[in-house]
């Protein structure tokens, strides 16, 4: 696997730690965790970082939730999906696709079988030549959870030409590193594990929409919110007020409309 790929063991680890706790439902998590054949002593295992993408996850399933019951015969696709199972914890009835390099869905596959309703895509995120393959719904929903950080720019601005020019309806949602941030990273990052490099970073979501037309900026959310932080105890509930209070610039969820040409 790259180095980016094996990023994807961090936040798998962070779920199943939660979802034993109860803080995120996710068997499927706990199952690949105690099952894979990789050693998880090579990431990143501190509590506050499962929490973190615990937290996380949650939003993205909102997100995903709530796109469902407003756009039932909608379709939903997810970019870097790792070992996620999003597919399982929102449990859908829309057509849906998770995309990751080849390597990563071959494992992805023991774990998560294709269905008339669900398909897997062996390619990276770009060029966005696999989006030929997908059908034309109206209305789409595209999520990026912990990717954007290892595109460029430029990498960011092409898929959010590219799916404009394919679907009429787009909203694409991901995660992304403050400027400042992505400098610190350097320093204290639970990717350095894995030697994968963050790239791309975003402080003013207007910046992505410079020379577009049908595009606009509608989430610029916390990751950390009080509802969240209102299932927590002890020391984690203190941690996590005082990282939602003072933390908030360092790190925060996008969202895009992308009306199609």
């Amino acid at each position: 696997m790259t180095n980016e790929s094996l990023t994807l063991f961090i936040p798998l680890y962070g779920k199943a730690l939660m979802s034993r706790e109860g803080f995120l439902p996710d068997a499927m998590a706990e199952e690949i965790v105690s099952t894979v054949d990789y050693d998880f002593t090579k990431v990143d295992q501190s509590r506050k970082l499962a929490i973190y993408m615990a937290m996380r996850a949650k939003l993205f399933d909102g997100y995903a939730r709530e796109f469902a019951a407003q756009h039932p015969d909608g379709l939903i696709l997810q970019l870097g999906v790792g070992l996620d199972s999003r597919v399982r914890r929102v449990a859908c009835p829309n057509l849906w696709y998770d995309l990751d390099f080849p390597d990563v869905i071959d494992l992805r596959r023991r774990w998560f079988p294709e269905d008339e309703r669900y398909r897997l895509i062996a390619a990276p995120a770009l060029p966005a030549v696999w989006l030929a393959d997908i059908p034309v719904r109206e209305n789409v929903l595209v999520l990026a959870e912990g990717l954007s950080m290892y595109l460029s720019e430029k990498d960011m601005r092409d898929l959010m030409a590219a799916l404009q020019a394919r679907f009429p309806q787009v909203t694409l949602i991901f995660d992304a590193y403050s400027k400042s941030a992505a400098k610190l990273s350097a320093l204290k990052n639970p990717v350095n594990a894995v030697k994968a490099k963050i790239d791309f970073a975003l402080d003013d979501p207007q910046a992505l929409l410079t020379g577009t037309r049908g595009m606009a900026s509608v989430l610029n959310a916390d990751i950390i919110t009080p509802a969240a932080v209102g299932q927590l105890k002890g020391v984690d509930k203190w941690r996590f007020r005082f990282m939602g209070r003072f933390g908030r610039s360092f790190y925060r969820i996008f969202g895009y409309e992308i009306k199609g040409e």
